[in-house]
Order: C-alpha cells, then structure tokens, then sequence
C-alpha cells in the first residue's frame, strides 16, 4: 500500500513561496499604514484650517495663541484657540463681541466632540495631540502633529501653506 502525503520537498516549496509572498506584502503593509496616518492627519488639519478661516473671516483674526497648545486630542485641550472654535473664548474676540458680518458671539466653529475625535494617529499620549500657536496679533496661524519618526519628528500645516510638510526640528 503506498501512502499518500507531502514530500520534504514539496513542503519546503510551499514555505519557501509562503515567505517570498510575505516578504513583498509586510513591506507594502508598512508603507500603507504610514501613508494612512499622514492621509488622517492632513484631513484633520484641512478640517481645523477651514474651521480657523472661517473664524478669521468673521473677527479679522485667528484666535489668538502665542505659545503652541493642544486643540484637539483625546485630552480636553484649554488653550485659546480651543476655546475660541468652540465658542467658549473668554480672552479672544468670540465672546459676546459683533462678527464683521453684525453676528454676535460666541459662535461654534466646531464642537468639542469634533475635536475630541481628531486623536493624533501617531501617538494619543499627552503632549503630542495636534497643537495650535498664532502670532501675538492673530495674523498667522501653524497646526503641528508630533511623529515617532527621529528625523521628521512633526508634521506642520499653516495659514500660507495648504499642505502638510515636514519639520526638521520639534516645534513649539
């Protein structure tokens, strides 16, 4: 009676394509997932940026916030521009002051649960959500992200550039 199976050499055949197979797909894999949290990123930013534009056209300037602070994460942020997005500014202009357009304040620009939702694909710890900072007299703004990457360690996106670009330095 012949018995029926595999061969050792058949076998070392299929393990050998299996591991050809994996060597091409893990590369194209990491690629893909790296692409895709700069993709979210760049949408979240897109969405603050009309979010901040929006708010400009109402007061003449972005909310105001000198030194970089988080504006949205998993954290609740509490820095100006936060406040100021989702109404509840008490040092900028969206507190009861008239829009240029005769529209009186606050207004939401976005909810706090919009901005709770933008987590930072990159790392939800705190520190690193998406930061906000303006200049002293709200006439520029600069969105950055944190990265694990050691050479481009942020991703920045500002009010005279519509696309993510990468820092050689941190910011902030």
């Amino acid at each position: 009676m012949k018995r029926r199976g595999f061969t050792l050499i058949e076998l070392m055949v299929v393990i050998a394509i299996i591991i050809i197979l994996a060597a091409i797909a893990i590369p194209n894999y990491l690629s893909m997932t790296a692409r895709a949290k700069r993709s979210r990123v760049a949408s979240d930013f897109a969405a603050l940026a009309t979010a901040l534009e929006t708010f400009r056209t109402d007061w003449n300037a972005y909310p105001i916030q000198p030194a970089p602070a988080a504006i949205a994460g998993a954290t609740t942020p509490t820095g100006n521009g936060y406040k100021e997005l989702i109404g509840a500014g008490t040092g900028g202009v969206n507190n009861g002051a008239a829009t240029a357009a005769g529209d009186t304040g606050p207004i939401v620009y976005m909810t706090a649960n919009i901005l709770k939702s933008m987590v930072n694909p990159y790392s939800n710890a705190v520190g690193k959500e998406y930061m906000y900072s303006s200049d002293a007299t709200g006439t520029t703004w600069k969105l950055t992200a944190a990265t694990l990457d050691a050479a481009k360690p942020t991703l920045e996106r500002t009010d005279l550039i519509t696309t993510l670009s990468d820092a050689s330095s941190p910011s902030g």
